[in-house]
């Protein structure tokens, strides 16, 4: 039986697949804030990561003729390391505070790619290790690895096709490895990711399709402003849920004011 909340996370999972597919980044960063409204935080992080898979293993097959794997494999030897300790942080961080911490570091990554700061880097393998470091902390806390690696890529001056492509590589392979630490590590019950899973798949192919269809229409101008705007929402939407808990007490406390 469909319910309002099932319709809800298959229009989400439609939605962030096309994003993914056309951009090759943003399935996190659009279904993030928008699932956190239908699923519990952490469920959200898992259920994200092992979709995410399906999208990504499929756009990989779609470029493996354009992408290098020799320039993500680094950045994915890294984020092992920096996916550790954030599948121990999932465990104890709070709901609110996840959410919190998820806006935060959106916002951070919209600020800096607006910058269009251009970094002359000499020392290519320690800023794909930093990247990487910084990419698999995410990755277990938030799901969100992405801005990392894009900026790093765009600081490099990829076009568009060699960048969806090596990011749709180092997506199968990062979030691989931090899906199955935050499942061991992380004390999340797969079972409650079932049912969203059955509505994620017909939801993913659908998404795949559409974004394939308009990839070949998209400049590298519109390319980047598609990307900033989603990072820009989510990050303000997941932010502003995550303070909710520490405003709305403070707000009913001047509303009832008004009725004494």
């Amino acid at each position: 039986m469909f319910t309002l909340s099932t319709l809800y996370i298959f229009a989400v999972v439609v939605f962030a697949g096309f994003l993914q597919t056309l951009t090759g980044f943003g399935y996190a960063l659009a279904a993030a804030p928008l699932l956190a409204f239908a699923m519990n935080p952490k469920e959200v992080v898992l259920f994200i990561l092992f979709s995410g898979l399906i999208i990504k293993a499929a756009l990989t097959v779609k470029t493996w003729h354009v992408g290098r794997v020799a320039s993500v494999m680094p950045i994915f030897l890294a984020s092992l390391v920096g996916a550790l300790p954030g599948a121990i942080v999932l465990r104890y961080i709070s709901d609110s505070a996840l959410k919190l911490f998820i806006g935060i570091v959106l916002l951070a990554a919209t600020a800096a790619m607006n910058a269009n700061i251009r970094l002359n880097i000499r020392r290519h393998g320690l800023a794909k290790a930093v990247t990487g470091l910084i990419s698999g902390f995410l990755a277990s806390t938030t799901s969100l690895n992405g801005p990392p690696v894009v900026l790093y890529y765009m600081n490099e001056g990829e076009n568009k096709d060699i960048l969806r492509a090596n990011l749709a590589r180092y997506f199968l392979l990062g979030n691989s490895a931090s899906f199955l630490m935050s499942v061991i590590i992380g004390g999340v019950q797969l079972s409650k990711l079932v049912a969203p899973m059955v509505l994620a798949l017909p939801g993913l192919l659908i998404g795949f399709w559409l974004g394939e269809k308009l990839f070949s229409r998209l400049d590298a101008a519109h390319f980047r402003r598609i990307g900033l705007a989603v990072i820009s929402v989510s990050g303000l939407m997941m932010a502003g849920s995550g303070l909710w808990p520490y405003i709305a007490p403070q707000a009913a406390k001047v509303l009832s004011r008004f009725h004494l």
